[in-house]
């Protein structure tokens, strides 16, 4: 018998499953053709050693289900925590798991291993939904919780990709230098869970879930709590705002870039331009976009004048803090023609390459029948500090409103549908400011998902009821 457990290594667990599922008159019965589909998913009836055993040290684990199981990237998708130095190998054969594990367990442990959505039967793929195996190498399995949700502190959406860890308190360069404690992935509405653990006090993070699983690019998404969680003394549900401290940049490579300005030299620089069609919005400068740093040449001046070639008074040219756009600014009025004339060399690179040619744009300021009105009632606005309506479309801010009073009514908005958001501005200074962490710790500013979408009909006075909830 003993060869033959060598060479069938799965034969204990497999007749400790069919002896079960003789006693529990075949548990994984296949319906008759035409009869009810199978929507249950399979679950646990054997494991050696048992689920929640204390005082063991496995090489290996054995689990048994009630129905054949498939390999949907377990390997991936399992967490071991605390997280030790090598992921132990997963084999799947038939109804039955084995884990093996490499390294040493450390002593007085409790221990989880969560497969997540991996187990799943074979014939339909119902999914066992966070399985989750426990043992521990001490006298007790632990009971610590903690439970919250992340979400982006700039767009108050989720972002299911991230990771939140545990580094153990007291130790501040921890998640620059070392692999997590403790982590656990976030599901489809941002919420996190971590169970079994033991009676300390822990650091929480949020990043993203590469390689190293540490705060290494400041760059990254990243969240922190700004005091320490203990596991048997958290009943609140814990909220964290991930933001980037620094915005990535995307560098071109060098032999693009010569190749670029090679071509630029030759045909000029070009560029989009924020009138659409021949119609500019009334509310917002005309602007010239370039693909590369710009500057004004003040020998050759950007012109503005009305139809009859005429100048007109009190508008400005600037060049925006990045220097790759041209702004002209002016108290435009409705349905009002306008002339711009932007000679040759009126703007240059770097390089000194200048326009293809002179051009000239004629454009119109649209109609006041082209905007819609906004009445907006808003119900809780006091218990935030210096609240700021925002209307977003696609993530991106299209008009933002400070709210000191209940009703707010907005003229001259451009029709569409747009998602409102709240800004809880802190220091006041009309936007959202990012986070940063180090010796200076500081939280974003957060930007709350209201969960209204409001559309707005051209030459209308649109209103609408709006709850804002912390």
């Amino acid at each position: 018998m003993k060869q033959a457990v060598k060479r069938f290594p799965y034969l204990p667990i497999i007749c400790i499953v069919y002896l079960i599922q003789l006693a529990v008159g075949c548990a994984n019965i296949v319906p008759p053709a035409g009869g009810p589909k199978d929507t249950l998913a399979p679950y646990l009836i054997a494991a050696k050693p048992k689920d929640s055993s204390i005082n063991i040290q496995p090489k290996e684990i054995l689990i048994g289900f009630n129905e054949y199981i498939t390999n949907a990237d377990i390997q991936n998708n399992l967490i071991v925590s605390p997280t030790i130095k090598t992921t132990p190998l997963v084999d799947v054969r038939l109804n039955a798991l084995r884990i093996r594990f490499n390294d040493s367990l450390a002593p007085n442990t409790t221990y989880s291993l969560q497969f997540g959505n991996a187990i799943k039967d074979v014939n339909e793929g119902n999914i066992a939904k966070n399985f989750t195996y426990v043992f521990s190498t001490g006298n007790q399995i632990d009971t610590g919780r903690i439970v919250g949700y992340v979400k982006l502190a700039e767009t108050g959406l989720i972002d299911s990709t991230l990771i939140v860890v545990l580094q153990p308190a007291g130790n501040d360069t921890a998640i620059f230098k070392n692999k997590p404690f403790y982590y656990s992935k976030l599901d489809g509405k941002g919420r996190f869970e971590f169970r079994f653990l033991p009676d300390q006090n822990f650091q929480i993070f949020a990043l993203p879930n590469d390689y190293t699983k540490k705060y290494d690019d400041s760059t990254k998404l990243f969240a922190f709590l700004d005091k320490n969680i203990s596991a048997t003394t958290t009943i609140d549900t814990l909220h964290l705002y991930a933001f980037q401290a620094y915005k990535k940049t995307d560098k071109k490579k060098t032999s693009t870039t010569n190749t670029s300005s090679k071509k630029q030299a030759i045909t000029g620089l070009k560029y989009s331009k924020s009138i659409e069609g021949n119609l500019q919005d009334i509310l917002k400068p005309v602007s010239l976009q370039f693909d590369r740093k710009v500057k004004l040449n003040d020998s050759f001046p950007i012109i503005l004048t009305d139809t009859l070639n005429k100048l007109v008074e009190d508008y400005q040219i600037s060049v925006d803090t990045i220097n790759n756009s041209v702004q002209i600014s002016h108290s435009w009025n409705h349905d009002e023609k306008y002339h711009l004339i932007i000679p040759q060399k009126s703007i240059a690179d770097s390089l000194h390459t200048y326009l293809i040619k002179t051009d000239t744009l004629k454009f119109v300021i649209k109609p006041a029948d082209a905007y819609g009105t906004v009445l907006i009632r808003t119900n809780g606005f006091q218990q935030f500090k210096h609240p700021i309506l925002l209307l977003t479309q696609d993530d991106k801010i299209k008009y933002s409103y400070s709210i000191t009073q209940p009703i707010i009514r907005i003229p001259l908005i451009l029709p569409g549908d747009f998602t409102v958001k709240l800004l809880e501005d802190d220091n006041n200074n009309g936007e959202w400011d990012t986070g940063i962490y180090g010796k200076n710790k500081k939280q974003p500013e957060k930007i709350i998902l209201v969960g209204t979408t409001i559309s707005i009909k051209a030459d209308w006075e649109n209103e609408f009821n709006i709850i804002l909830k912390k």
